[in-house]
């Protein structure tokens, strides 16, 4: 998935967290204690290559925000959860459900501010390109 999605970006991706990471930073609640989420670096990322990744993360099948310093006490990122993925922790999980229901996948429960695209899995995906 990250792959394509680097594809469609046209750039590679570097991540600062990945999955299988119990307790690892606690400012990500369990979400990354199971598989299917990761966090990429986009720090030095302008506006609008920022919504370009969040945007092809989406289309290959992630539930995926643009992250920022305001919103918590973490670095700018994007934070994407494999939609699909049957090892997604429990807070993954919940993630992918606001995201569905047009929520931004924090414990404030806001709107969504990413790129609005039709929500397809990575299975969708694949059947079509």
């Amino acid at each position: 998935m990250l792959t394509e999605a680097e594809r469609l970006a046209g750039l590679h991706l570097t991540l600062s967290q990945g999955s299988y990471n119990p307790g690892g930073d606690p400012t990500s609640a369990g979400t990354h204690d199971g598989g299917g989420v990761v966090d990429i670096n986009i720090d030095t990322m302008s506006t609008a290559t920022r919504t370009t990744v969040a945007k092809a993360l989406r289309q290959v099948g992630f539930a995926a925000w643009i992250r920022n310093p305001t919103q918590g006490d973490w670095p700018w990122h994007i934070h994407a959860a494999a939609i699909n993925d049957t090892d997604l922790s429990t807070q993954a999980q919940n993630q992918t459900g606001d995201y569905y229901l047009g929520l931004n996948g924090l414990a404030n429960h806001a709107p969504d501010d990413g790129p609005r695209i039709p929500i397809q899995t990575w299975e969708e995906y694949q059947r079509t390109h």
